[in-house]
């Protein structure tokens, strides 16, 4: 039997940040979390577990891309931590506004590619823990990377181009 508090301790911030930089908002994030962690022990029941970072990981982004496609992206407000002083307004809401939008689009991807980028690039996982966490090969996460770059620079092109039609 796993100790639960001591993997909660060690892995339940990892969890945490890892799904608010995809989902933009704690209370988000605290639910996913706690859904991961729900899921990591009912498998543990059914089979040993060798990396318990990379189950909650996996589980935590699987969760949170659910999370965002539930959402109704335009109306979707993030809770953001507080800007520097220095930084000015406009920047901060813009800088918001293109996280939103990145969170919209990996809602729009395959599950696979959806997972593999949030771990790389919001996971700040390498190819080969994505492999290992995934058990998937190196190769199909190199190829999930690129599909999901690709579909991702389509998906936020189009709503540029939307956008600045709308504005014109």
């Amino acid at each position: 039997m796993p100790d639960w508090e001591s993997i909660v301790r060690n892995h339940g911030p990892m969890a945490f940040d890892t799904a608010w930089r995809l989902l933009g908002n704690a209370c988000d994030a605290e639910d996913v979390v706690q859904d991961a962690l729900l899921d990591a022990f009912q498998l543990h029941t059914q089979r040993a577990v060798g990396n318990w970072g990379g189950l909650l990981r996996r589980l935590t982004v699987c969760r949170a891309i659910d999370r965002l496609r539930t959402r109704k992206c335009a109306a979707a407000l993030s809770v953001e931590p507080a800007a520097a002083e220095s930084d000015r307004p406009e920047a901060v809401a813009i800088e918001r506004e293109l996280a939103e939008q990145l969170r919209c689009a990996i809602a729009k991807l395959p599950d696979r590619e959806a997972a593999v980028f949030s771990l790389r690039y919001l996971g700040e996982m390498t190819n080969t823990e994505i492999a290992h966490t995934l058990e998937i090969s190196n190769g199909a996460v190199g190829v999930a990377i690129l599909k999901a770059r690709a579909k991702l620079k389509e998906v936020l092109s189009l709503e540029s181009a939307t956008c600045r039609k709308a504005h014109q």
